[in-house]
Order: structure tokens, then sequence, then C-alpha cells
């Protein structure tokens, strides 16, 4: 190539760089970790407030019973439906997006705004708590009303019925979706008309939409908490709690060095899923026995975890359990090996990959030995059959 070709194609690619650059930018937009979450603050000294420092629990005072308002941070609202969070576009938690990524803007949005309300009541007949009365008013002046289940319980138009029942689609597995999202939104909401009695406790959700991302400042106005009623059970001494939050939004963009220090976090524990069986092996032969399979195993799992690791991070295997069956030969060598049970492990790739390792696997030889006599050991050396179930299972170290 001439010199001046040379340069023509130097001054080419130096243009052609920065195009390259913004062009992977727009088509794979950096991962985001974005988390909003609204912490408890206390205006003015009003002794009827307090906040818990160790679980953010904003506790309000009733003559010795209590009211008590937590914020429900995303992670804790998974953490209430694990299986049903984790399922990507398919998650049914009808609380949150779940594990899904949108992938226009790179992490989960906000489906809904939720707080945990629970009624302590130490001193009072009954009490009673509207959950429908219930308002979020943010510092710029809109007024958020709760969600109820059922549309014709939606004093104020909302219902998670009806808000399900708009983005469902038209296939069985949809309306299958639909209903589980409905019977959790049942049996975790506060309920209506729920009375708490002397002595009991009641706790439950309430959720309004999710917030604009210009809030900052929010009040959560708890009216119509009924504490005492007349002789005709209708309400007598009524009050209402107003509960401060200050928005925070943490906004980070995963770096590849963030994210390799999380994959070194990965770890893989295998462990033995049940008894192993060992055949033909002698009795009193130590070579051949639980422990010294034990000990051969334990000696190569870094071995069986890279296996593990290398596929998982590719998403190409699940955690789950196997079965090994091999045979130890009498000079200590594995003569065959198979997998004859697999449950959840769904890699063919992973599979072939441990029974490239038990191949390698090298037990102390055995020999013959004399059938009478004072050694412990007795009879001729024979190949020892062996079934091994191992679990595999994913944990990160903390």
């Amino acid at each position: 190539m001439s010199l001046s070709a040379k340069r023509k194609l130097l001054i080419l690619s130096m243009i052609l760089l920065p195009i390259l650059v913004v062009a992977c930018s727009i088509f794979y937009p950096p991962e985001i970790r974005y988390e909003s979450y609204l912490s408890p603050v206390i205006v003015g000294e009003n002794p009827s407030y307090t906040i818990d420092q160790e679980t953010d629990a904003f506790i309000f005072d009733i003559g010795g019973s209590t009211v008590q308002v937590e914020y429900m941070r995303e992670d804790e609202l998974n953490n209430l439906f694990p299986d049903e969070s984790n399922d990507d576009l398919y998650s049914t938690n009808p609380y949150t997006y779940g594990n899904w990524v949108d992938p226009e803007i790179g992490y989960t949005p906000y489906r809904f705004t939720t707080f945990r309300i629970t009624i302590l009541n130490r001193n009072f007949a009954k009490m009673r708590l509207d959950p429908v009365e219930a308002v979020l008013i943010t510092d710029l002046g809109e007024t958020y009303h709760t969600y109820t289940y059922s549309i014709a319980a939606a004093k104020y138009g909302n219902s998670f019925e009806n808000y399900f029942r708009t983005i469902r689609g038209l296939s069985g597995n949809e309306y299958y979706r639909h209903e589980m999202r409905l019977g959790m939104v049942r049996g975790k909401n506060y309920g209506l008309d729920e009375v708490i009695f002397r002595g009991d406790s009641y706790a439950g959700l309430i959720t309004f939409d999710v917030l604009r991302p210009e809030v900052a400042r929010v009040q959560l106005v708890l009216n119509d908490i009924v504490y005492r009623f007349d002789a005709f059970n209708r309400p007598a001494d009524v009050t209402t709690a107003t509960f401060n939050f200050e928005r925070k939004i943490n906004e980070i963009v995963v770096t590849p060095e963030m994210k390799q220090a999380e994959l070194e976090r990965e770890k893989v524990r295998i462990r033995i899923a049940g008894p192993q069986q060992i055949v033909n092996n002698r009795v009193n032969d130590n070579a051949r026995n639980a422990f010294a399979i034990d000990r051969i195993l334990e000696a190569n799992s870094p071995r069986m975890e890279e296996c593990f690791l290398q596929r998982y991070r590719r998403d190409e295997v699940d955690p789950g359990s196997m079965v090994l069956s091999f045979t130890i030969g009498v000079d200590g060598s594995i003569i065959s090996q198979n997998v004859i049970e697999v449950v959840g492990i769904n890699s063919e790739s992973f599979m072939n990959c441990i029974l490239d390792v038990i191949e390698t696997l090298n037990f102390e030889s055995i020999k013959d030995m004399p059938l009478d006599g004072t050694d412990l050991v007795k009879g001729p050396a024979e190949e020892v059959n062996v079934l091994y179930p191992l679990d595999f299972a994913v944990y990160i170290e903390e």
C-alpha cells in the first residue's frame, strides 16, 4: 500500500470511529440502575409522629394505639411475590413490572406508588380506617386517590380490575395472568370495612398512581381513622393523620467494571442432593467408600463450578439438580460416566462439561486381597458403580 493510501485510510478511520461509537451507544444503550423512593420526614414538633430509624416506618400515635406507614420499595414488593416477579415481560406481580427492563429507557419503570399501612389497636374497643379516603398530595398540587380491588368499589375511579383489564391481551395466557394479578391484589390490598378490635393488628397495602419525575415531596393523608364508635356502631371519634415524605432518586449507569464485579460475586454452591449409592465396594475398602468419593468430587468442584458459571452468565443453563452415574475401574480411572436424571437443568452442553470432569477423576488403585487372613479388606478387586446426586445453585457472595 502506498504512503498516500495509508494516509487516506488513517483519515477515514478517524472520521468513522466517532460515528461508530455514537451508533453503538444508540443501538446498545448503557445499563441503568434507577431507584426512586420516599423517605419519611417529620414536619413541626407534633409528638404524635415518630420515625423508626431502623425500618424507616412512620408511626402515628392515637392514645397508645398506632397507625404505621411504610413506603414499599420495588425490591420489597417483588419479595412479596418472588416467583411472579421473575418472568421478565410476563411477570404477574400486580404492584411492579418484576424483573422486566424497558429497552427504551434501560431500566425497570415503576408501576405504582405503594405504602403498607399497619394498625395496632392496644386501647380502643375497635378501630377502622377507610382506605378509599386516603389521598396522596404532591408538591405540584396533584391529588392522587387509592386503587380499590373492584370497579364497583372505586369511588374515585381507580381500580385494579379496570387497570389490568385495559392492558390485558386476547390470548388465554393473558386472561390467566389477569386473574393471577387480581387474586394477589385481593390478598394484599388493605381491605374495605376492616375492623381492628382491641389487642389485634391489621396490615394491608394502599396504592396510588406512579409519581411524575418532577415530584420532590408528597403528603400521604389518611382520612377517616375511626377509634371510637357510639352505641349504634356509628363513628364517634374520627381523626386524620398526615405523613410527609421527601422523594429521593438514584440513577446509576452500570460500567463494565461494576458489571464484572457483580459477576465475580456470583458463586455456585454444589452439594449432594441425596445419599449416593455405591455398588461392589468391598467391606472396609476406604479407597472406594463414600468419604473417598466425596473427597475426589470436592477436589474437582471448582471445575464443575466453572462449567456452570460460564453457561449461567450466558443464560444457557438454569440452577437445578442431576444424578451422575459413573464406574470406577480397579486402577482408579473412570471407565464410564453418564447423567441419568435431571431436574431444572436444561443444558446438554453443561451436562457434557460435567461428564468431561468426571471422566478425568483419578482414584486410588485397588488390588485383589485374600479371603482369609488378618487383612481388613478381603476378596477380589472389582469395578465400583456410583450414583451421585448433585445440586447446582447460585448465590451472591456478600
